[in-house]
C-alpha cells in the first residue's frame, strides 16, 4: 500500500521531512494495528470488564514504538466508545493518557517497570473516576478483577509484540494469531444461527493439532473454552470446545481425524440429540476445518518452530550448536588455508622469524578447531530421569554433560531448598546409577535466599598430596612449578628450568609455565602448546636461551601417571625400599626449531611416592657420574611420613650436605603421592558448612 501511495509524491514535498515520513510507513500493517486496537478496546469481560485496551496500549508503550504507537491508541479509544459511549470510556481515557505519560524504553528493565505501572493507572486513575460516574461498591470490585485479568493480557500481548517487533522467527504468524484473538474475544456475530467464535475457536484448534499434535490442543482448548466463558458464552458452548480439542488432537494425525472428532464432539456434548443447532453447528465446524486445511503446510512449520513441545521447536533447538559448530568450524578452515599458504610460500625465505610465526598461529588455528570437536554431548535420557526422580524438588532445569571424565550435571531449584540438600541427594543417586562412579558436589549456592544451584561431577577416588621445597642461587630461582587441575580427575604437575640462574632464567621459565598451563586447560594437544612455546623462545632469544619441562599427568581415578619430559632431570617413584627411574630422552625446549614429544606411563600405588627435581638437586653430587642412582639410594633412607612439604625438604637438605652447604644452581624438590577420599567425612564436612 506504500507504494501504492507514490502518485501523491509532488517535487516540492519530497524534501519534507514529516512527508517523507508520512510516505514510508506501512499502512498496511498500521491499519492492522488499529484494527487491532479497535477489537481489543470493545472486547468485554463478563459483559462489564474490558482490560484488553489497557494491555495492548501498555505492551505498545512498553515497546517504545514511539512512531505508531498512537494508532493502536486511536483504535482502542474508538473500540472503547463504540461499545459503552463517550460518557463512561472517560475513566478508560484518563487512565490511557496516564499510561502515555509514562512511557519508557523497551527493554526488559522497561517491561518489569509496566506491571507496576499499569495496575497502578487502574486501581489509582480508572477506577476512581469509574466509582465518580457510577457510585456503587461494585465498582471496586470490577476493578480489582480488571485489574489483574489486565495484567495477565499484558503479559501475552507483549511476548507477542516484541515478537514481532524484533522480526523474530514467524513473526507475521505471530501477528495472525493475536489478529485471530482479537476477532474472538471482540466478535460473536450471530449470522443465521451461525456462530463466529465458534468457527474461529475450532480453527484455532484444528491448526494448533496440525502444529503441535495432542500436546498442544490438550492446553489451547480448555484455555479457549475458559476464555468463552469468560467472554458470556454458555456452558455447552466450552464443554464442545474442551471435548473437541481433546478428539481433535489424539486422531488429528489422520486424515479424516478432525472432521470425525468435531463430529463426536458434537455428539458428546449434546447428549447424542440432533437439533437444527447441532447442524449448524457441524457446518460452522467443517468449514473451519476446511479452511485450515487450505494452509500451506510451509506457514504451519514457521508456527511449529515457535511452539515448545512440537517436533519443530524441538528440531530447531538441537540444531543450534551443530550449527554454531559448523560455522565456527568452516570460519576457522577458511583463516587455517591463509595461514598455511603463507606458511608454504615464506618457507624458503633465509631469514626464518616471519615463517616461525605462521606456523605457529597455523598450528594454534588447527588446535583451536580440534577443540570445537569435542567428545561432548547432551544427555537428554538421563536428564529426563532425574526430573523424574526428583520431580517433587521442583527443579528449574538439569542439564547433563558428557565429556572425558564421565557426566557433569547443571541444575538449578525454583526455591531455597532450606538445608534439605537436594543437590547432595542428587548426586548420591547418580552414584549408585552412573557407570559405578562416585558422584559430588562440586559447587552450590545454597546460601543465595532466593534459589538454589549445583555442579555435580564425578568424584575421584583419590585425592593428591603435594609438598615443595626449593632454594634459589641468587635471590630470585630460576625454577618455576605449578599444580593445576585439567579436569575434575586429572591433575598436572609441571616443572620448568630456566638456563642459568637469576631474573631471566625466571622470566623465561616463568613463561613456559603460564602458556602450557593455559594451553593445556583450553584443550591444546600438547605438542601442539610445546611446539608454540619452543617458537616462541627462538623467537624472543637472538642468542641460546632454553628451558626444561618436565610435566607429569596424574588421573585420580585409577593413579595412572603420565610422564611428559623435555630436558628435565629424571623422576622417581618410590613404592617402599623399591625405587623406579623416569629418564628424559629429549632436548630442551628453545634449542632446536622441531621438538619431539613422546609420553610415558606410569601405575602410581596408593602410598607410593612420586618425587620430581630440577637438575640443581641431582647436580650437588659432582663427583658422581651416575648421579640418578645416588638419588635412589638417598631416596631408600628417607622414611615415609604423612608430611609430603617435610619429605622434599629432607631431600633437598641431603643435597645442600653433599654439596658442604654450597647453592651452585638453583633447586627444586616436588614430592607427591595418592590418598584414597574418605566419602563419609567428606560429606560430612560439607553438611556442617552448609549448616
Amino acid at each position: 500500500m506504500a507504494r501504492s501511495l507514490s502518485f501523491l509524491r509532488r517535487p516540492s514535498a519530497e524534501k519534507s521531512g514529516l512527508w517523507a515520513a508520512f510516505v514510508s510507513f506501512r499502512w498496511d500493517r498500521i491499519l492492522a494495528w488499529f484494527f487491532i486496537g479497535f477489537l481489543l478496546g470493545r472486547a468485554p469481560i463478563f459483559g462489564e470488564i474490558w482490560p484488553f485496551g489497557l494491555a495492548y496500549l501498555a505492551a505498545w508503550l512498553a515497546l517504545n514504538r514511539s512512531k505508531t504507537v498512537f494508532f493502536p491508541f486511536l483504535g482502542i479509544a474508538i473500540g472503547l466508545a463504540s461499545v459503552i459511549g463517550l460518557r463512561l470510556s472517560v475513566p478508560y481515557y484518563a487512565a490511557l493518557g496516564l499510561l502515555w505519560l509514562l512511557r519508557g524504553r523497551g527493554n526488559r528493565q522497561s517491561e518489569t517497570r509496566w506491571l507496576y505501572w499499569l495496575p497502578a493507572c487502574c486501581l489509582l486513575v480508572k477506577m476512581p473516576l469509574h466509582y465518580f460516574l457510577q457510585p456503587v461498591p461494585m465498582v471496586f470490585v470490577v476493578g480489582i478483577t480488571e485489574c489483574v485479568l489486565a495484567l495477565v493480557s499484558f503479559r501475552l500481548l507483549y511476548f507477542a509484540l516484541s515478537c514481532y517487533s524484533n522480526q523474530e522467527l514467524a513473526y507475521e504468524e505471530i501477528l495472525a494469531l493475536l489478529f485471530l484473538f482479537s476477532l474472538i474475544v471482540s466478535l460473536n456475530w450471530q449470522l443465521g444461527g451461525f456462530s463466529l467464535r465458534l468457527f474461529l475457536s475450532f480453527g484455532l484448534i484444528v491448526l494448533g493439532a496440525k502444529v503441535g499434535g495432542l500436546g498442544v490442543v490438550c492446553i489451547l482448548g480448555p484455555a479457549l473454552a475458559f476464555l468463552a466463558s469468560l467472554l458470556g458464552e454458555n456452558t455447552q458452548f466450552a464443554l464442545l470446545i474442551v471435548i473437541g480439542s481433546l478428539l481433535v488432537g489424539v486422531l488429528g494425525r489422520f486424515r479424516w481425524g478432525p472432521p470425525a472428532g468435531a463430529s463426536l464432539a458434537l455428539i458428546f456434548s449434546r447428549n447424542g440429540s440432533i437439533s437444527p443447532e447441532s447442524i449448524q453447528a457441524f457446518l460452522v465446524i467443517s468449514a473451519a476445518i476446511w479452511l485450515v486445511g487450505k494452509i500451506p503446510q510451509s506457514r504451519l512449520n514457521r508456527w511449529g518452530r515457535i511452539i515448545p513441545g512440537t517436533k519443530q521447536f524441538y528440531d530447531r533447538q538441537k540444531g543450534y550448536g551443530q550449527h554454531l559448530r559448523q560455522v565456527l568450524d568452516q570460519r576457522i578452515d577458511q583463516h587455517l588455508t591463509v595461514f598455511q599458504e603463507l606458511e608454504s610460500t615464506l618457507a624458503d625465505l633465509e631469514d626464518p622469524l616471519l615463517w616461525k610465526q605462521l606456523e605457529g598461529l597455523t598450528e594454534l588455528l588447527q588446535a583451536l578447531k580440534n577443540s570445537f570437536s569435542p567428545d561432548l554431548q547432551f544427555t537428554r535420557n538421563l536428564e529426563e530421569e532425574l526430573l523424574n526422580r526428583f520431580f517433587k524438588e521442583d527443579l528449574a532445569y538439569v542439564t547433563v554433560v558428557q565429556n572425558w571424565d564421565g557426566f557433569e550435571i547443571f541444575g538449578a531449584l525454583r526455591h531455597h531448598c532450606n538445608h534439605r540438600r537436594v543437590c547432595e541427594q542428587i548426586a548420591d543417586y547418580c552414584s549408585g546409577t552412573i557407570e559405578s562412579q562416585r558422584y559430588g558436589v562440586v559447587s552450590c549456592n545454597c546460601r543465595d535466599q532466593s534459589q538454589c544451584g549445583f555442579k555435580i561431577a564425578p568424584c575421584p577416588r583419590y585425592k593428591l598430596e603435594v609438598g615443595r621445597a626449593k632454594i634459589a642461587q641468587q635471590e630470585i630461582s630460576g625454577d618455576s612449578q605449578v599444580i593445576f587441575e585439567i579436569t575434575s580427575s586429572k591433575v598436572a604437575i609441571l616443572l620448568s628450568d630456566g638456563m642459568g640462574v637469576g631474573l631471566r632464567a625466571h622470566t623465561e621459565s616463568s613463561i613456559a609455565v603460564r602458556l602450557l598451563e593455559r594451553m593445556i586447560k583450553a584443550g591444546y594437544h600438547l605438542s601442539t602448546a610445546v611446539s608454540l612455546i619452543n617458537n616462541l623462545l627462538l623467537l624472543r632469544n637472538k642468542d641460546e636461551m632454553f628451558v626444561t619441562i618436565d610435566l607429569v599427568v596424574v588421573d585420580l581415578f585409577t593413579g595412572q601417571l603420565e610422564f611428559v619430559k623435555i630436558g628435565s632431570a629424571p623422576s622417581f617413584i618410590k613404592r617402599g625400599g623399591e625405587i623406579e627411574i623416569i629418564y628424559n630422552h629429549s632436548l630442551p625446549v628453545g634449542v632446536l626449531s622441531q621438538v619431539d614429544v613422546e609420553s610415558e606411563k606410569r601405575a602410581l600405588q596408593e602410598g607410593a611416592l612420586l618425587v620430581m627435581t630440577t637438575d640443581g638437586v641431582l647436580d650437588a653430587q659432582r663427583n658422581i657420574a651416575r648421579k640418578d642412582e645416588w638419588m635412589c639410594w638417598n631416596l631408600k633412607r628417607i622414611k615415609d611420613t604423612a608430611d609430603m612439604a617435610g619429605i622434599a625438604e629432607k631431600i633437598l637438605a641431603e643435597s645442600l650436605e653433599i654439596a658442604n652447604g654450597q647453592v651452585k644452581d638453583d633447586m627444586m624438590v616436588v614430592v607427591a603421592r595418592l590418598v584414597r577420599k574418605d566419602w563419609k567425612l567428606n560429606t560430612y564436612r560439607r553438611t556442617q558448612s552448609v549448616v
